[in-house]
């Protein structure tokens, strides 16, 4: 088997890790800015904080230490604040203090990014004092980055992993498919080789069913055309044998080629031949067109179309001394093919007449029952064995009554009527006659005004 790229596999693995890519970028964008603005709240928090304490520090020691200097002074010795720089500014915004500033001296700058925020230290106890806070974000913008960094090399890598992971189930979730495309390139027409089922309830195995199915649908058609030559040959292999056995005796003997009766006989059996082959071709039509066979559909009345067909039977039965009787015609409309339905019951008289007795009777009889158009057509011949009944649809079958009294039937009369009585969405049976004959009726859905 030559190997081929997985492109499905390639493609849905490749969709798969796109989709989670994107779902993370978008996660981590969200709790991104969440961080951020949870940090920079902390932020601020901590740095109102830090203000807070110096103005709780000076109102309670105010009492004691009476002055607003004396007070901040007490106040700038005492606290000391990690990663801030308190400043304490006059009325007139000149500098009066540095909290802590002795220890801040020992210790490095801040660390930038720097922001400064200034606060009124007491509106009422010291109008106009301010109290300036320079705090780093170093500390924030570092937990950002180190945030991003994860992000960075977290996002990437279960990706990855995804796409690994993705790869293999998807590899183990079309390993089905693979062995399915591996049995049909193996199966050859007709062998009745079929797709491999892993589990016939998920889609997959939905899906080989149905190719299974279309399987079993093709090797049936298949085995229906090899039948149907099989049987056409053997039709056709008679009626030409006996044509050109007639050649050949004319041939060896010119004597007799001047018969008269070597010309008649020879055109006899070229309209046999001929007829076969209408039918042939009829039914090959049939099976091309299925049940989507075009039909050209208007509205007809059925005793009508019997009335202009059987008078054209009316020399064969006088030849055989038979009585056509068709008086029995009630109006009856249909919506049906003008060149299909004489067709259908120009098959059926004839089979009458065919296997009929010499001075018998046929009956044609048209009548509405029902929501339906009912042609009947009887005959008191040879009959059909009950047995037989079954099968008398199917292409060439013959009775064995049938074979001795009419040798030269092809078995697709039938058949053809059939079909045509399908394509109106009819119902076609065949019967027991009232005189031992057959009886074939044929009921086609009645038209409506």
């Amino acid at each position: 088997m030559d190997q081929q790229r997985p492109r499905i596999r390639l493609r849905f693995t490749a969709l798969y890790a796109v989709t989670l890519l994107v779902v993370l970028l978008g996660a981590a964008a969200t709790l991104r800015y969440a961080v951020h603005d949870a940090l920079q709240r902390e932020f601020d928090k901590s740095v109102l904080a830090s203000a807070g304490l110096v103005q709780q520090f000076f109102r309670a020691e105010i009492e004691e230490y009476v002055t607003v200097e004396a007070t901040l002074a007490h106040i700038a010795g005492e606290l000391v604040f990690e990663e801030r720089a308190i400043r304490i500014r006059k009325p007139d915004g000149s500098l009066f203090k540095i909290v802590g500033a002795p220890v801040r001296r020992a210790r490095r700058p801040l660390s930038g990014p720097v922001r400064t925020v200034r606060f009124a230290l007491d509106p009422d106890l010291a109008p106009k004092w301010n109290i300036e806070v320079d705090a780093s974000e170093a500390n924030v913008i570092a937990l950002q980055a180190r945030i991003d960094r994860w992000f960075g090399v977290g996002i990437p890598l279960l990706v990855l992993c995804a796409a690994v992971a993705g790869w293999w189930l998807t590899g183990r979730t079309l390993r089905p498919v693979g062995r399915m495309a591996d049995a049909a390139s193996r199966i050859a027409p007709a062998s009745g080789a079929r797709l491999p089922i892993d589990d016939p309830t998920d889609e997959l195995g939905r899906l080989g069913l149905r190719f299974n199915a279309l399987l079993d649908r093709l090797d049936g058609a298949l085995a229906q055309q090899r039948d149907f030559l099989a049987d056409a040959a053997h039709e056709l292999r008679t009626p030409i044998a006996r044509l050109r056995a007639r050649v050949e005796v004319a041939m060896l003997k010119p004597s007799i080629a001047g018969d008269s009766s070597v010309l008649p006989a020879i055109d006899q059996e070229l309209r046999a031949v001929s007829q076969h082959v209408d039918e042939l071709l009829q039914l090959a039509r049939a099976d091309a067109a299925g049940e989507d066979a075009p039909m050209r559909a208007e509205s007809l009345f059925l005793d009508d179309v019997v009335m202009d067909e059987l008078p054209r039977w009316q020399p064969e039965a006088q030849r055989r001394h038979m009585t056509l009787d068709y008086s029995a015609l009630e109006e009856s409309p249909v919506v049906g093919d003008a060149s299909l339905l004489p067709r259908m019951i120009s098959i059926l008289v004839d089979n009458a007449i065919r296997y009929g007795h010499d001075g018998g009777r046929v009956q044609v009889r048209v009548r509405p029952a029902d929501a339906a158009a009912v042609l009947d057509v009887e005959d008191d011949g040879i009959g059909i064995p009950e047995q037989d009944r079954a099968r008398i649809f199917d292409r060439f079958y013959r009775g064995d009554a049938a074979r001795i009294q009419r040798p030269d039937g092809s078995g697709l009369g039938l058949a053809i009527a059939a079909w045509i009585v399908q394509q109106h969405h009819g119902t076609i049976a065949v019967t027991a006659g009232a005189h031992g004959g057959t009886l074939v009726q044929v009921r086609l859905p009645l038209a409506v005004n």
